[in-house]
C-alpha cells in the first residue's frame, strides 16, 4: 500500500521494519522552525507515541507539516499573523500538524490527526487534547488525505477527540 501527500511518499516496502523512514524520507525532513520548548516536550511526546504505534499495527504512515492558522485579535477579527526571521524573511509556522495513518492487520485503516501550536505547551496535557478532525488539517494545509486513502480502501476509521478506539 502506498500513500502520498505534498510530494512525499510512504510505502510498505520492507514492512517488517516497524515505523519506516520516520523523519528520514528524502526531501521530506522536518526543516521547519519549531519552538524549542514544544520540540523537547509535548511534540516529543507525540513523536514517541507515533513510534510506539508501529508495535501494534501492520503499517504506520506519518505526515507532518507546518500550518499558519488564524487567531482572533483585540478588534474581534480573525488574522493570520506569523513571525518571519532572517534576511530572507523565513516564515515561522503558528502550528504544526501530524497525521498518523494506521493500517491494522484486519485491513482497517485508522486515521489520527493532531495540531499543536508552535509555542510552549505543557507536556502534561494529554495528546488526545490535540486531536482534530482531519478535514481541518486538509483545509488549512491544502493537502488531501481522505480522498487518497479512500482510493485504496473503504474501511477508514477517523479517531478524533472523544471517539471510541
Amino acid at each position: 500500500m502506498t500513500f502520498s501527500a505534498a510530494g512525499c511518499r510512504w510505502t510498505d516496502a520492507g514492512k517488517n521494519h516497524g515505523l519506516r523512514q520516520m523523519g528520514s524520507v528524502p526531501g521530506c525532513a522536518n526543516q521547519d522552525l519549531t519552538n524549542p520548548h514544544l520540540n523537547q516536550n509535548a511534540w516529543n511526546n507525540l513523536e514517541k507515541y507515533s513510534r510506539s504505534l508501529a508495535r501494534n499495527n501492520k503499517n504506520v504512515y506519518v505526515c507532518t507539516g507546518p500550518l499558519y492558522l488564524p487567531r482572533m485579535e483585540a478588534d474581534g477579527k480573525m488574522y493570520v499573523k506569523y513571525q518571519v526571521i532572517g534576511k530572507n524573511n523565513v516564515a515561522v509556522p503558528t502550528h504544526f500538524f501530524k497525521v498518523l495513518i494506521l493500517e491494522k492487520e484486519s485491513g482497517e485503516i485508522e486515521l489520527r490527526s493532531y495540531v499543536m501550536p508552535n509555542s510552549p505547551v505543557d507536556e502534561k496535557i494529554p495528546l488526545e487534547r490535540f486531536l482534530v478532525p482531519i478535514e481541518s488539517i486538509e483545509r488549512a494545509s491544502g493537502l488531501l488525505f481522505v480522498p487518497n486513502i479512500l482510493k485504496r480502501t473503504s474501511n477508514l476509521k477517523a479517531i478524533t477527540a472523544g471517539s471510541k478506539r
